[in-house]
């Protein structure tokens, strides 16, 4: 029983040395809504900006060691491309850009400067290495994509936060 015991030990000091540290996992769900501004440089392509959003998470962070607290700052920028096959940049797009947010939590600030691409027909989608989800341009409009171009709509958007990070104080 004593040889069983020791090598069941030794077996897992020498798994727990691969696992990975526990204070960099975490996530949640969050939510983050605002208003984002198109600037239209041609019928194909332009530029995007997001100023004063919010992003509302709940969950865990740091191997559960930090609770996210609140909602939080989001910002972004870039620029798309109509996507040819949807027949024009209004709300039918591809984008690159930077988002940026800071959220609080029991251990101090969650702050975080991603890059991001998404695209959007009608429904959007995007990704970067800590958010990914789904998103939707709401009214009220800015343009009408027919006799205006599009310059501006509300946002609304669904996420889940995949990788935890150490908050900065």
């Amino acid at each position: 029983m004593k040889r069983f015991l020791v090598g069941s030990a030794l077996v897992a000091l020498a798994l727990g040395g691969f696992a990975p540290d526990a204070r960099a996992l975490g996530g949640g769900a969050c939510r983050i809504s605002g208003r984002i501004v198109f600037s239209p440089q041609s019928d194909n392509e332009g530029g995007w900006s997001i100023d004063r959003g919010v992003i509302e998470c709940a969950g865990l962070l740091a191997g559960g060691k930090n609770r996210i607290l609140g909602p939080g700052e989001f910002t972004g920028s870039g620029s798309y491309k109509a996507l040819a096959a949807a027949g024009g940049a209004c709300l039918h797009q591809a984008g690159t850009g930077k988002v940026e947010w800071r959220i609080p939590t029991s251990g101090g600030y969650l702050v975080v400067s991603d890059p991001v691409t998404y695209t959007l027909v009608g429904v959007g989608a995007f990704t970067s290495p800590n958010l990914f989800g789904t998103f939707q341009a709401a009214p009220p409009y800015s343009g009408d994509c027919v006799t205006k171009p599009m310059t501006s709509a509300a946002f609304v958007a669904e996420a889940l936060l995949y990788r935890g990070v150490e908050p900065k104080v």
